[in-house]
Order: structure tokens, then sequence, then C-alpha cells
């Protein structure tokens, strides 16, 4: 294992993991200290209804934003690094243009869709003008090009600020709320000004940055890809992955609430906060590992070990993280959110099975990427969201909340299984004088 850490593209990724770990192990504790807050004033039927306005918007934005930062960390890092900044600048400016049309197109479309969707959603008809005014946030919510520009330029100690600046600007602001026990229209107010004023941090980031590296000259959103080879194809294919991505997130809470309950959704979301601290290393490290991917020569060994290194590495972090919340999971939610989530625990006990397969996961979608094949995590994600969607009215019709969990296990499990049985075929694609005798023995 100690030759691992004399390759510069390891020593890379784990430097870029430690800043965006640092960053989110900081912004954790304000988060899981926020909900808590919110969750023991509002109770699981009013931290449920917070949840769903805010779930509707990034469910909307996550269904219609193109992933930018994909393009630009596709066309752009490699040039970049060689000296080359056209094609950066190309890819930036595609990025910006993305970000414009799906930013101010999900935002009217979310809105038109809310009188039609809200009810079934379980979202009041009080909540439904504050939940019209949140959608207002979708453009900002966008800030791929943003992103992808710091990834590009390796400055993941910029992107690490973003968390813990939204994080700990709403863990103060709650906690004024908390005291003077206010109402639900207050925490959604929190909830959205901090949401901008993150997006606002890392746009403001991201143009310092390329003023300072003499890169804003010439960059103007536009929709024409000149010179990216297949940039549109790229664009659609990310774009699509990312969209049934989002089932697994914010519109898996909006199906809760809508097939159970508000404080089903409420009970959910607390379960799956501890889940996402299990899963946090191994959501750093694919960050870390994307941009690294995307400068190896996809015709080489490299990429394949260092996808297998990241994902040795990636499962020994979290094995350990889950080990935690499997022995005090329970004793954490009472401790945290309050007795009256105790009823989140058997959800809990199921969910703990997704951080195993996101270490087997993570690298494997730059992987594709790196490889010219976007298509494969896509046809993955949607075999595994479409068992998800599925399965999910049948089994939280049989096992209630616990069925929702079982739902999205199953759903992330098929989707593991089809990226991993294209890739042993991509693998064994390769020119064996190029990959070499098992890609230089894998690990080696």
């Amino acid at each position: 294992m100690k030759r691992w850490f004399e390759d510069q593209a390891m020593r890379s990724i784990l430097r870029n993991t430690s800043f965006l770990g640092l960053s989110k192990g900081t912004a954790a504790v304000a988060s899981l200290a926020v909900l808590a807050l919110a969750a023991r004033d509002l109770g699981p039927t009013g931290v449920g209804f917070l949840l769903l306005v805010h779930s509707y918007a990034m469910a909307a934005s996550s269904l219609t934003h193109f992933q930018s930062w994909q393009v630009i960390v596709r066309y752009g890092s490699r040039p970049l690094a060689e000296g080359d900044s056209e094609p950066f600048r190309r890819a930036v400016s595609f990025a910006l243009g993305l970000d414009l049309l799906t930013g101010i197109g999900g935002m009217l479309l979310a809105m038109a869709l809310l009188p039609l969707l809200a009810g079934w959603f379980g979202i009041p008809e009080d909540l439904r003008t504050p939940a019209l005014i949140y959608c207002l946030l979708i453009p900002t919510m966008a800030s791929g090009a943003a992103n992808g520009v710091l990834r590009a330029l390796d400055r993941f100690d910029l992107i690490a600020w973003q968390s813990p600046i939204d994080a700990y600007a709403r863990l103060v602001l709650v906690v004024g709320a908390y005291l003077i026990d206010a109402p639900l229209l207050v925490y959604l107010v929190i909830w959205a000004s901090t949401d901008l004023l993150g997006d606002l941090y890392l746009w403001s980031a991201a143009v310092r940055e390329l003023r300072k590296r003499g890169l804003l000259k010439g960059l103007w959103p536009t929709l024409r890809p000149a010179g990216l080879d297949g940039g549109w194809r790229f664009a659609v294919a990310v774009n699509l992955t990312a969209s049934v991505n989002s089932a697994w997130g914010p519109v898996a809470r909006l199906l809760v609430g809508g097939l159970l309950s508000p404080a089903a959704t409420g009970l959910y979301r607390v379960a799956s906060s501890l889940i996402d601290a299990v899963q946090s290393p191994i959501d750093l490290m694919a960050k870390a590992v994307h941009p690294e991917l995307m400068r190896q020569d996809p015709s080489s060994a490299r990429p394949w070990r260092l996808m297998l290194r990241t994902m040795v590495l990636g499962t020994l972090v979290a094995l350990l993280a889950w080990g935690l919340i499997s022995l005090f999971g329970k004793q954490l939610l009472v401790l945290v959110f309050g007795p009256q989530f105790a009823p989140a625990a058997p959800l809990l006990s199921v969910l703990l099975i997704l951080p195993v397969i996101a270490t087997l996961a993570f690298p494997l979608p730059a992987m594709f990427y790196s490889l010219g094949r976007p298509g494969g995590p896509l046809v993955a994600n949607i075999l595994g969201a479409l068992v998800f969607v599925g399965s999910l009215p049948f089994l939280t019709g049989t096992y209630d909340l616990m069925g929702a969990g079982m739902a999205l296990v199953l759903g992330r499990l098929v989707s593991l299984l089809v990226m991993g049985a294209q890739l042993f075929f991509l693998y064994h694609q390769q020119p064996r004088a190029k990959v070499g005798v098992e890609a230089e023995r894998q690990l080696g």
C-alpha cells in the first residue's frame, strides 16, 4: 500500500479529500444541530412540511439542470493542465449557457406544476405560496459552472468553504428561531436565505479565481459547444444521469410524503441524515477522484488502478463510520432529535446497507466519463431508479416507513450491479498491450 501514496494523482486525491473532509465534517456537526433544533421545535410533522417545501425546489433543480461542472472537467481539465486554456474557456462558456437555460427553465416549470403536485406531495394550502417563492432560488442552485471551474483549477480548498458557510449561518439563525419558538414560516425563510448565501459564495469564488488567472476575459454564456466534440451528447447524458439520481434524495422525500405522510418525511430525513454522515467521506472522495480520472490516459492502466485503490480506501473509512452508527444509531436518534423520532430506528437499520453500496459505487461514474462512455451510469441509474420507484408503493404498503428504506437499498444495489457489469466488459474490451496484465495487478 506504500506505493499507492507515491502516485501523484493519489496524493492529489487525498489532499483534496482532506480539504473537503475538514469542511464537510465541521458542516455536518452544524447541519445535525440545525436539524435537531428544528425537529425539536417543529416536531415530525412540522419538520416534514419544511423539508417537503425545500425538497420540491431541490428536486426541480436536480431534474432540470445539466450538471454543467462535468462539462468543464471533461473538456477543460486536461488541456488546461497541458497549458492550453482555449478548450477550458469554451467549456466554461457552454456550461454557463446550460446553467442559465436550465436555471430559469427549471424555476418556471416548478412554479407552473406546483398547484398540480403540491397536494399529492403533502404540501398544505397555507404553504403553497411560500413554496412558490422558494422556487425563485432554483436558478442559483444551478451553480454547476462555478463548481466545475474550481474543480478544474484544483481549488478544492475554496469549494470546501461552501458547506461551513451555509451550515453555520443556518445554525446561528436556527438557534435564534428555536429560542423564540418561531413558526414554520421563519424556518423556511432561514433555509432559503442560507441556501442562497452558499450558492453566491461559490459563484464569487469562481469569478475571483478566473480573474486572478487571467481566464475571465472572453467568457460568455452560449449553447453552441464549439470545439467540444460531442459536447451536447455528453451534457445530455450526464444531465439525464443526474436527473435520475435525484430520485434518491429530494424526490424520494417527496414520494414518502405522498405515499405515507409529512411526519413520515420528517422521520425519513432524520434517519437518512445519519446515513449521510456515514457516506460523507465517500462522497468527498468521489468529488476529488473525478478530475484526476479525467486527467489520465483512458487507454492505460492508470485510471483502472486509481479507481480500485480509491474504492479500497473508501471502504476502509466507511466501514469505521458504519460500525459506529450501527452500534449507537438509535441512541443518537433519541439524543439528537428527541424521543418522538425514535420510530425512525428500524428504518435506520435498513439504510445502513447504503454506505456499503456507496463505497463500491462511488468511482464508477467518473471511470465511465474518463473512458468517454457517459451513457453507462445513465443506464444503471435509470434501471435502479425504476426499481426504487416501482417497488416503493408496494414495500411502503407492506412495511410502512421501513419499506421506503428497503426500496431505496434495492434500487441502489441494482444500479451498482449494472455499472459493475458494464465496466467489467469495458475493461476486457481494452487492448491487453495498453491495459497491462490485470491492470498491473490492479492494486500493485
